[in-house]
């Protein structure tokens, strides 16, 4: 064996422990960028070689020189980080495996596990660096998502349509006490097919013992067909005597251009015996109304739930699904490219991506107003560093005490 493979094994040596101590820097660096995976070196020793061309020794052993060290490889650690609460609902973290599925400017496809999203001028969901996040469409009327990943657009200007009245329920007492044509007015407030607010007026009157009768009006120039007026009767006990609910057909003024409404008024539950209205010796009064219509809205706020469903909710109070985040996992994780911008590309060792959502298949669930933070352990990187740092110089003193071998050997001659 030569001098000179000393040289070498300390140079093999220097150059694996400064691509280490790049690695922990790396890391470092990263420690508040959102959604980073840390990474570790493991190092292999180079293939050795034999004495002066002798295989074994007397005993049979194998007589062999080391040749240093390479780098074996570079390992991300893609376990669980801690998450970090963010003001923004379009933030998202996934708890679990997978990942966010990403198509950039140039139509690459790419994924990552930052979540730090936000909607473009054009209502698109993208990422920091402007790539579109992929997910299902979902029909506000149906709730039926698309079948294919795509591009997620969510926007500023989607209404939520308006719904005309089908049903009104009044919780009403009248007075057991009262006398003969005591009346009761109980406006409600309803929709017609346009979301214009309507006025109805429900007039009950005293006709007698346990006898009420009630008369359902509308605005100026409505005209109302139909049950709008009949008679109510009760039991000993105050209690509505079963019925059925009538049924209200309503035209509408024309001005207003609503076609025209089928409205039930609900004088009892749907039991058909319990009532919403009771006949109790107390003052007439109505308690609380409901209606099932309303106006046409427009989108006021957004929320993601653990399924990575983003649901709309409407100046009309109505919440409505518009879209689900797509997630992608693969077999090896570790197989995958990083691409920058935090994001990783596929390769022949990850595998091609399972794309589908959350909650399925082995993916995670999302959570909203959440980003996931940097996995990377300050303790352990310095750990890492300080090691990589005394390898570094243990193998400088390879060569420094080479080269003084060296010299005593060329000095000989002198």
């Amino acid at each position: 064996m030569s001098l000179y493979s000393a040289f070498y094994s300390g140079l093999s040596g220097l150059a694996s422990n400064a691509n280490a101590l790049n690695v922990v820097g790396n890391n470092l660096s990263n420690i508040n960028t959102v959604g980073f995976k840390g990474s570790s070196t493991t190092f292999s020793d180079i293939f050795s070689s034999t004495l002066s061309g002798v295989a074994i020794a007397g005993n049979g052993d194998p007589i062999q020189f080391g040749l240093g060290t390479q780098v074996n490889g570079v390992s991300q650690n893609f376990s669980q980080s801690s998450f970090q609460s963010a003001g923004s609902a379009l933030n998202m973290a996934i708890q679990g495996n997978g990942f966010f599925t990403l198509k950039t400017a140039s139509g690459q496809q790419v994924y990552t596990r930052d979540g730090n999203f936000s909607k473009d001028s054009n209502g698109f969901l993208v990422a920091s660096d402007g790539s579109n996040v992929l997910g299902y469409a979902i029909n506000p009327i149906t709730g039926v998502a698309s079948a294919a990943a795509a591009p997620i657009q969510i926007s500023s200007g989607i209404t939520s349509p308006a719904a005309a009245t089908a049903n009104i329920t009044a919780g009403v007492n009248l007075d057991a006490s009262a006398a003969l044509g005591a009346t009761l007015n109980s406006p409600v407030q309803v929709f017609d097919s346009q979301g214009n607010p309507q006025s109805l007026l429900v007039t009950y009157v005293n006709t007698g013992t346990n006898t009420w009768s009630y008369t359902v009006t509308g605005p100026t120039g409505s005209t109302i067909g139909g049950a709008n007026t009949g008679t109510i009767t009760f039991d000993a006990n105050g209690n509505i005597v079963p019925m059925a609910n009538p049924a209200l057909n309503i035209t509408w003024p024309p001005s207003d251009g609503a076609a025209a409404s089928t409205i039930a008024l609900n004088l009892v539950q749907a039991d058909g015996v319990t009532g919403n209205i009771t006949q109790y010796s107390a003052p007439s009064a109505t308690s609380s109304t409901s209606q099932d219509g309303y106006a046409a809205g427009t989108l006021s706020s957004l929320a993601v739930d653990q399924n990575g469903i983003i649901t709309g909710t409407f100046t009309n109070g109505q919440i409505t699904k518009l879209a689900q985040v797509a997630l992608s996992t693969f077999n090896n994780v570790n197989g995958l490219i990083q691409a920058g911008n935090n994001a990783w590309t596929q390769s022949l060792a990850s595998g091609a991506p399972s794309i589908g959502v959350a909650n399925q298949g082995g993916r995670g669930g999302i959570l909203g107003s959440n980003l996931e933070l940097s996995n990377v352990d300050v303790a352990t990187e310095f750990t890492n560093m300080i090691l990589n740092q005394r390898g570094y110089e243990a193998n400088s003193k390879i060569i420094t005490t080479t080269d003084q071998l060296m010299q005593a050997t060329l000095a000989m001659k002198q």
